[in-house]
Order: structure tokens, then sequence, then C-alpha cells
């Protein structure tokens, strides 16, 4: 094979070496222009942008947050706590330090009470903080802190709001939310007295996101809310609340109300609504949140009182009126009004009207009336609208105009069907037959307090309207009297002092029209003592099974709160109580 010559490698031509040169100062003014543009850099970073620097490395290490204000306290009208606060822990993660997310899941999650997937799903990505429970009881942050995830988890420390006293006076207090907020009762009603205003502060976090500790500002402090006294009395309440839900569970009623109130100021001392709830655990049931004290119902025979208040302060009928009761009455639109029991009262006075509980003479009472005139004074003696007491939810009930009424609802309304009024309405209209014939507005809170103990706002009993005379109230209230000594409601009777008093029993609306068989509430109004009134009291019985009287349902729970409710509150007894005649147990 033969070989090639080899190439020869003489001196490069010129021409290459001034390519090479310029390739060399090319590259050379790119390096230095690189390197002045670097030092421009770090003399602006060092310079004009360090403060925009320093700005953004803080921001990403602290925050602005919310400094919540303690809230305010709740107490009775005898300085009784009823609601208060707690120091809380509340359990968060941190998902950028969790390397594992399902190994956390497994220790976290029972301890919590949570599903490990839901904790799983918390945990995922790079955050520095995310939620896992708000305040949780202190054996369940201590099982936590012992599972040593410092880096992976952390507690802030919240309050929390805890009710004493448990399921007392839960539907006038109702309840606050996880953060503190009013959601019903007088928490809703004076959330901006209660809430405080909150402050400010700077929190600052370390790379994993861990509060540290030394490095908060507080920019402004939070300003606690003001304490709020109520008019209850823890004791009146608790007895009240016990002898109505007595009453529900003797007669396997569907509920019961009750309402203790001050006839002249509208101070109310008890509000019952049964069944109850844990304000401390308000998830339980949200049926048991209805305040059945602020809730529309038929009357029945108790508004019969209003009835006849009507037609003597209009003069339709006076004082010595009599009236013919066969045990029916037949009415416009082909119906019968009946007597419970099938009496026959024969000729009544207007007393009897309301001490018998006669069906007939009401409703040829109504009928006298008519519906114009009727309407008006219902009105005016506050039913059809809302009596403005301080809790939220309050129904105004049903009083229909009289162009929507009908030849025979003059008659039907006078016994207490086709209206609907709340408890409230019956007690606030009975106290005006006991101080005077002034409607007054029922309130539960008596006065807020800065957190000074400075009385900020006193709840009071202005606005008091005059709907009756003195003469037509006080001659209605001496005719309830005779129920409670010779009349339907003689278990009422409260040994030592004067009962004024009206029973009633309403069949229960269809809401298909009619009415539902076998469906009744029973109630009981009073005011005790009737020679010197102090409080009116309603009990209502909703549903009761066996027996569904008033007389016999309501009325015994009426003397059972009152008896206790004048001894709690020192009413000395009346010069003269009237001895109890016979029973009658009706309507």
């Amino acid at each position: 094979m033969s070989r090639l010559p080899s190439s020869s490698r003489g001196p490069a031509p010129p021409q290459v070496w001034a390519l090479s040169r310029r390739r060399i100062r090319g590259v050379a003014v790119v390096w230095l222009a690189c390197l002045v543009a670097l030092a421009a850099r770090v003399a602006y970073l060092q310079t004009v942008g360090s403060e925009k620097l320093r700005e953004l490395g803080w921001r990403q290490q602290a925050e602005t947050v919310t400094v919540p204000a303690s809230r305010g306290r709740i107490y009775d009208r005898a300085g009784r706590e009823l609601a208060s606060n707690v120091v809380r822990d509340s359990v968060y993660a941190v998902p950028r330090a969790i390397r594992d997310p399902g190994q956390f899941a497994r220790q976290v999650a029972p301890v919590l009470g949570l599903p490990p997937e839901w904790v799983v799903d918390r945990v995922r990505g790079d955050g520095y903080f995310v939620w896992l429970a708000r305040q949780v009881p202190p054996e369940v942050a201590s099982r936590l802190r012992r599972l040593r995830l410092q880096d992976q988890l952390g507690f802030e420390q919240e309050e929390k709001r805890v009710y004493p006293a448990g399921p007392l006076a839960a539907h006038v207090l109702g309840f606050t939310g996880v953060d503190n907020q009013g959601l019903a009762g007088v928490e809703l009603r004076y959330e901006e007295d209660l809430r405080g205003r909150p402050g400010r502060a700077v929190r600052v976090r370390d790379a994993l996101g861990r509060e540290i500790l030394e490095g908060r500002q507080n920019l402004s402090p939070p300003r606690p809310g003001a304490d709020l006294v109520l008019a209850l009395d823890s004791v009146v309440q608790h007895v009240a609340e016990r002898e109505v839900q007595r009453a529900v569970e003797h007669y396997r009623a569907r509920g019961g109300a009750a309402v203790v109130m001050d006839v002249h100021t509208g101070e109310l001392l008890a509000v019952v609504s049964v069944p109850g709830f844990d304000p401390n655990r308000f998830r339980d049931s949200p049926e048991a949140w209805r305040n059945r004290a602020l809730e529309a119902y038929e009357p029945g025979s108790t508004l019969k009182l209003a009835i006849l208040a009507a037609a003597l302060q209009a003069g339709v009928i006076g004082p010595q009126s009599r009236f013919l009761c066969q045990g029916a009455l037949r009415i416009p639109g082909g119906y019968t009004i009946r007597e419970a029991h099938g009496e026959v009262h024969g000729r009544v006075g207007v007393a009897d009207v309301v001490r018998l509980s006669c069906n007939v003479a009401s409703a040829q009472v109504g009928a006298t009336l008519g519906p114009d005139l009727l309407h008006r004074s219902l009105a005016r003696f506050g039913f059809g609208h809302a009596t403005g007491v301080d809790l939220p939810g309050e129904s105004p009930g049903l009083l229909r105009p009289p162009s929507a009424w009908s030849a025979t609802d003059p008659y039907v309304v006078a016994i207490g069907q086709g209206v609907a009024v709340t408890p409230l309405q019956l007690v606030r209209f009975v106290s005006a037959l006991a101080n005077g014939g002034y409607l007054v507005r029922p309130h539960v809170a008596l006065a807020v307090r800065d957190p000074e103990g400075r009385l900020r706002r006193v709840q009071g009993a202005e606005n008091k309207v005059r709907v009756l005379s003195p003469s037509v109230a006080g001659a209605l209230l001496r005719m309830m009297e005779e129920v409670v000594t010779d009349g339907t409601g003689t278990a009422a009777a409260v040994e030592g002092y004067r009962v004024a008093g009206k029973t009633g029993t309403a069949q229960k609306p269809s809401p298909s029209g009619g009415y539902q068989p076998g469906r009744y509430v029973a109630s009981f109004v009073g005011v005790v003592p009737s020679d010197r009134p102090r409080l009116a009291i309603l009990v209502v019985v909703d549903e009761p099974r066996g027996a569904y009287y008033g007389g016999v349902v309501a009325a015994p729970v009426f003397s059972r709160i009152a008896s206790q409710a004048l001894w709690v509150l020192g009413v000395p007894p009346s010069d003269s109580s009237p001895q109890v005649l016979r029973g009658r147990g009706g309507d």
C-alpha cells in the first residue's frame, strides 16, 4: 500500500491571526459588558433596591393579622354568669414541612377524630399554614403535642365561647360560631356590643412557616366587648324550664313554651322553649333551635279576653250585658260553634263568658263588634305585628285585614280561631290588663356595661302605650280571678296569693285547610298576685296526648311556676286569697 506524504505545518497565514484576534476581542468585550452589568446590578441592589428587597423578604416572613377582641360576658339580673370565654388551642399544619402526608395523617387524624383522607388532602402542597381543627379540648391538644411533630404541626390559642349553665336559657342566649361571632339569640342581637374591637399585629414566621414569638409586633391593641346584663332570673328560668319539660314528658307532647314577664316594665324573667339544646354543642339539632315563645299559634279561648276588652272599650257591650248560650250557635257559612263538653250555659253575663269560657257568647260579642272594629281593636292590642322584643326571629303573628274576612270570621276569631298570636303578644296584652291598660315592650336585656364597668345603655319600659281605660282593664282582671276561684282554671291557684287567669284549648289548623283531629294546643295565661300585679305568666303545651284542655294540662304548670317565682322574687302573700270553690278543669 502506498503511503501519503505528511502535510506540511508551516506558519498560519496573516488573515487567520487577524480573525482570531477579532474573536478574542469580541469575547472580551462581552465578558466586560457582563461584568459591568453585574457590578451595576450589585451596586443597585446594595443601594437603590436594598429597601425593596428588605420589604420583599419581610413580606415573605411576616404578615399583618387581626387580633380578636375578648367577647363580652352575659349575666342574669342577679349577676350570675351565663356566657363567658375560655382559651383553647387551635391546630394547624405546615404542609411544606410534611414529607409523608399519609404517615402524618395516620398519626394526627385519629386524635382529632377526622378522616385520614381529609387530612391528606389538606396537607398536600407547599404552603406554610392550613387549619386542621379549631378550639380543640385540652386533652386533644395534649395528645397532639406528645406526637412530637413540632415542625409539621402548630398550635394557635383562641378564645372559645362557653355557657356555664349548659342548656339553661339557650333560646335566649343563642350561640356563637367558630370565630366567636353571634349566630342566634342575644349573642346575635347584641353582636355589635359584645364582640368588641379587634386589634392588629405583625406575625413573623420562619422558613417552615412556624411563628417566631419574639418577632410579633402589636400595631393596635384589641378592645374587649361590652358585658350584657339580662332581665332573666336564672332560678326562675330554671323552674320554668323544669316544669314545662315535665309537662311535655308527662303528656308526651310535641313541645312547650312559657313566658314570665314583669307586667309594669316588660322585663322578661324567663323565656322557655321545649325541646331545648346546649349552646356549648349547638350543632345538636336545628329543630331544637326553634324559640316557641316567638312563634305564632292559634290561641283559642285565651283570646276571649281581648274580644271582651275590645267590646267593653268600644261600648258595644256593658258590664251588665247578658247573652243566651244554648250549647251551640249556627253561624254564616253553614258552620256551628259548640261548647266544650256539650254544656249549655243558659243566660250568662260578661264575667261568665270569662269564667266559663263560653264559646257561644264570645262569638256573639265578635259578631256585634263586626270585622272592622274587631280587627282595629286586636291590632291596637298588639296582635298582628311584632312586639319589638330584643330577640331575633320574632313572628308578627297572623291577623288578616278585614277585606280578607268572610261573614264567618268575626264569629271564629272571637273564639281564638282564624288568627295566630305569639306567646309574647298574649303575655303583653294580659300585662296591660294588670297594669291599668298600658302595652309595654317586652325585653330580655337590662343593661349594656362597658369593659370598665360603666353603664353604656340601660333598657327600660320606654314607649308605653295606653290601649285600655283603667276601668276596663280592672274589670277584666277581676273577671279573670273568677276563672281560678270558680271556673275552668282552678288548677292554677297558688296558695297564699290571689290569681287571675284564663284557660285556652285550640285545635290545630291543618296545612290543607280545616283542623287536625286530635291535635290541640293547651294553654293558660295569668297574673299573680292579682291584687298587687307583678308577673304575667303564660304556659303553652303543644299537642299533649291523653288530656288536652288548658285547665288540665297547662294550669297546674302555671301554678308551680308562679308559686316558686314569687318565692324567689320575695313577693309577699296577698292580704287575702279567695278559697277555691270547685274545679271544672275545662277549656
